[in-house]
């Protein structure tokens, strides 16, 4: 029988979540209008920001990087730890390998600009055996497993990809004891540095130049399918243990064990999941709530829980572009080019099944939950990219009344070498340890998306009050946020129905948006007879970055047959469109723009259709990081490796999470 979560477990998500995220236009402005309205809800003891904003700042930071605390950085090189994450993220350099033969560091990255806010999210499946692997006086020091752990001999790694890639994982006995507890003991070591580095690293002062959060990664990968995510809390009270995958192997046993040792059994502790890699998971990832359950009831509760679990998705990374797929079966829209970018897997692909037989890539069958997703195999699901994610909660939403999906968007790096947000493309130094080495990042290993296939991965971007932990989790947990590619641009979405002609102009735009309208990640409602929703869409380009080219709306909605659609609607920018880029110098020949802005109403809005909108900014093509690195150096010294297949282009972007339309009587 399908898992059913408890009541009170739903019950305490919703208090502390969701009672934020549905509001009317007319709600939001009543609020704005309030002098001394509070503008965040402090959980700790610190000092009140300088530069609060009742309208929200931008910061940028990176929720998705790997240490030497993790089981796949350290064995393969990496030395740092969350202590230098922190440190590199706040503009200091570190070393990163490799290291000479002494122990000495050979190489150091340093990041161009600071960010404002991080968490290192180590694997929490093997702190345990990590400590006890790696500790010469620790008792099981020279068991095989042990040394494979410590690359020493044997099978290395595979002993442990395969406990997460069992839907019924397991600890290995001759590290861990018979029931396991051995290492869930020794693992509170590693989970308590990781919390007092990010203590340390926490700036509490007025200036707020600095905010962690306390954070680990659930690494599960049930039949090689990618159902990885990121757990962040808060504040610094957090669980005794950082649940892994072995303790808590689905998404539903994951949120009620942090309901019960975080909500409910630590005072003041909150959290929230953030999923990561859909592109990778074959449809296990956000599988329909409509066919999961057996009773609807269920589906219904569990799909409230997962919302006010999950109110944010890590959109693009190191592994690829989880934005949207061209071509997928049942989802009804005109190809959009950018949905190939960075795009990691291919229908036709040549591949192999767990038995060792050949296979070609496909699309699923209509829900089909396939294998091998994370290694670029096994079939394409529409539910493993956000746009079609989302028309699925629509769908869902009109079966068992819950949109299951009602997602925001977020971005991170993955990086496993502590270098916290390093998406320069012109520097990026790669993702593991082996890829420092520039003919390694060359190269296409063809399964996994690492070397070539890979890219140096995205930021989190937040429009919050100030930055500081209840501000940034606040922002986090009403979806007012967005994702990029990695370079520093700032979008902006609201939803109304009476925004003024000269929006754009004005010097209090934003305050604007909020007055006359609700933000990214909001529900509009309560329109009035015969309207059509306005969209105040705006973008600022990062001034060390490439110009905008285009903002662009994209929509998405279930038609009275069931079927769903999306349409993409250039509203910004169209005039920047032509150019190209001088592949030896980087320059495009084209316009482009410091900042795009535009007032768009929905052609074809139809009233009593549930919808979604959400923004997409775009710059001007830029040189990727596998041509930029090549033409830097001198032709005699380019490796044979420059000579490949990967594109030469990008084009940088940003999405901002949705606003979703609900229908008069719609849930």
């Amino acid at each position: 029988m399908p898992h059913k979560p408890t009541g009170l477990s739903i019950l305490a998500f919703l208090l502390c979540g969701l009672a934020q995220q549905a509001m009317s236009a007319e709600t939001l402005r009543t609020r704005q209008a309030q002098p001394g309205a509070s503008l965040v809800t402090y959980t700790e003891d610190r000092q009140v920001c300088i530069d609060r904003n009742a309208n929200r700042n931008a910061y940028f930071g990176d929720l998705h990087i790997h240490t030497a605390y993790s089981y796949d950085a350290r064995p393969l090189g990496t030395r740092t730890t969350p202590a230098d994450a922190y440190r590199f993220a706040k503009g200091e350099a570190i070393p990163i390998p490799p290291y000479a033969e002494d122990g000495s560091v050979l190489m150091t990255q340093q990041l161009e600009r600071p960010l404002d806010f991080a968490a290192v999210t180590d694997h929490s499946e093997f702190f345990g055996e990590m400590k006890l692997c790696f500790d010469e006086d620790s008792e099981v020091y020279d068991v095989n497993s042990c040394r494979f752990l410590r690359g020493e001999s044997g099978e290395g790694l595979s002993p442990f990809i395969r406990i997460v890639i069992s839907e019924n994982p397991e600890r290995v006995t001759e590290i861990c004891g018979e029931d396991g507890s051995d290492c869930l003991e020794a693992s509170r070591s590693l989970w308590q540095s990781t919390r007092d580095m990010a203590e340390e690293s926490y700036d509490r002062t007025s200036a707020c130049r600095f905010t962690t959060f306390v954070g680990y990664e659930h690494t599960g990968t049930p039949k090689s399918n990618n159902y990885h995510r990121n757990v962040v809390f808060r504040n610094d009270r957090v669980p005794e243990y950082a649940i892994s995958y072995i303790e808590s192997p689905t998404d539903v046993e994951l949120w009620d064990q942090l309901t019960a040792q975080c909500l409910e059994g630590v005072e003041g502790c909150d959290v929230l999941a953030i999923p990561h890699n859909s592109n990778l998971s074959s449809g296990a990832m956000f599988p329909s709530y409509i066919s999961r359950f057996e009773s609807s009831d269920t589906a219904r509760e569990t799909a409230e829980l997962r919302n006010a679990m999950e109110p944010v998705m890590e959109v693009f990374q190191h592994k690829g572009n989880s934005e949207c797929f061209n071509g997928l079966p049942n989802i009804l829209g005109a190809e959009d080019e950018l949905c190939e970018q960075e795009q990691v897997r291919s229908v036709g692909r040549q591949a192999f099944s767990f038995t060792g037989a050949p296979t070609v890539v496909r699309f699923c069958e209509e829900g089909e939950i396939g294998t091998r997703g994370f290694v670029r195999t096994g079939c394409i699901s529409k539910n493993d990219f956000f746009r079609s994610i989302l028309l699925t909660g629509l769908q869902d939403q009109a079966v068992i009344g819950v949109n299951s999906y009602k997602m925001g968007v977020i971005a991170s790096t993955d990086g496993h070498i502590s270098t916290t947000g390093d998406t320069h493309e012109h520097g990026w130094p790669g993702h593991l340890a082996p890829e420092t080495d520039f003919e390694t990042r060359l190269s296409d290993r063809g399964s996994s998306p690492f070397g070539l296939s890979a890219n140096p991965g995205g930021l989190a971007g937040v429009w919050a009050v100030e930055n500081s932990r209840d501000a940034i989790f606040e922002s986090l947990r009403r979806k007012e946020v967005f994702g990029t590619t990695g370079t520093r641009i700032q979008p902006r979405l609201f939803a109304g129905w009476d925004f003024a002609d000269n929006a754009c102009e004005l010097t209090d735009s934003a305050a604007h948006g909020y007055a006359r309208g609700i933000p990214m990640g909001g529900d509009l409602s309560d329109g009035p007879s015969g309207a059509a929703p306005q969209l105040f869409v705006s973008a600022l380009q990062d001034p060390d970055a490439a110009q905008l080219q285009k903002l662009q709306v994209i929509k998405g909605w279930i038609d009275a047959g069931g079927k769903a659609h999306y349409k993409v609607f250039d509203v910004a920018g169209q005039q920047n469109s032509a150019g190209e880029v001088d592949l030896q110098t980087g320059t495009w020949s084209g316009t482009g723009a410091a900042d795009l802005c535009a007032v768009f109403k929905d052609p074809e809005f139809d009233p009593a259709v549930a919808s979604y909108y959400y923004l997409r900014a775009v710059e001007v093509p830029t040189l990727r990081w596998s041509w930029a690195q090549c033409i830097a150096l001198p032709a005699e010294e380019r490796p044979d490796a420059c000579d490949n297949d990967a594109p030469k282009t990008i084009q940088e972007m940003a999405w901002t999470s949705p606003i979703w339309y609900l229908p008069p009587g719609g849930g």
